[in-house]
């Protein structure tokens, strides 16, 4: 069993959180149910109200108008479905937050997500700014039909806001909120650590895709001792005589 030996390589550490874009994924997030929920709620309500025929209303939302009690012969109006660019808008918000999650750590800061936000962003602030001009057109109109003797009369009109319209207002205003930390640069990644003064640079730990790291001998300080070869016949010492 081999087991590789050597010391931590010096190398970039990883990318750091973007909070900047975690932030806008969670404002993101929030336009979306901003969007929906207020595209169902009553953008606008008109109460019309007389001695000679019973009170009615009037709510309109992002699906159409409603009215209550609904009459025998409705008049045909037309419907303009402020709904369904809301809807888009929450989806593209939606995908924008999932874009900007994934990439938070990641050392580049993707521009198609960045793009992107600011698109659905400068979507929804647009359909919004219809909506809310045509709110407060129709509140300053029946605002200036009322006659000060209408109730006197026994007619009384009255035109408000509704749940809806602040909502979508709400996401408008954050949605620009969020389009606008994406237009911010992020903060960079750091730069790789430098290796200290004096500090050697040893292999990484275990060995690499090439196999086990061929290491050099080491140099032979003392000459290598050959065997000595035997003595020729006849050498050496004189035989002592037999006696």
């Amino acid at each position: 069993m081999s087991v590789g030996y050597g010391y931590p390589q010096y190398g970039p550490p990883p990318a750091p959180v973007a909070v900047s874009r975690l932030v806008a994924a969670g404002l993101f997030v929030l336009v979306a149910v901003l969007a929906v929920t207020g595209s169902f709620a009553a953008f606008s309500v008109y109460r019309f109200e007389s001695e000679l025929t019973p009170a009615s209303t009037t709510t309109t939302t992002g699906w159409g108008s409603f009215e209550d009690p609904v009459p025998a012969e409705p008049l045909p109006t037309p419907k303009i479905l402020y709904g369904i660019p809301l809807i888009v808008a929450a989806v593209l918000a939606l995908v924008v937050a999932l874009l900007l999650v994934l990439s938070a750590r990641r050392a580049q800061d993707p521009a198609a997500a960045r793009a992107l936000g600011v698109g659905s962003g400068g979507l929804l602030v647009g359909v919004v700014s219809v909506i809310w001009l045509q709110l407060v057109t129709i509140a300053q109109n029946v605002a200036e039909a009322a006659q000060p003797g209408d109730e006197d009369a026994g007619f009384r009109t009255s035109y408000q806001i509704g749940v809806g319209g602040y909502l979508i207002l709400v996401a408008a205003l954050v949605a620009l909120a969020a389009a606008v930390l994406l237009l911010v640069p992020r903060r960079g990644a750091p730069a790789p650590a430098a290796v200290p003064p004096g500090m050697p640079v040893y292999p990484a730990l275990g060995p690499g895709p090439g196999g086990h790291p061929q290491w050099q001998p080491q140099p032979q300080y003392w000459p290598q001792q050959t065997p000595q070869q035997a003595p020729p016949p006849g050498w050496g010492p004189p035989v002592p005589p037999r006696g």
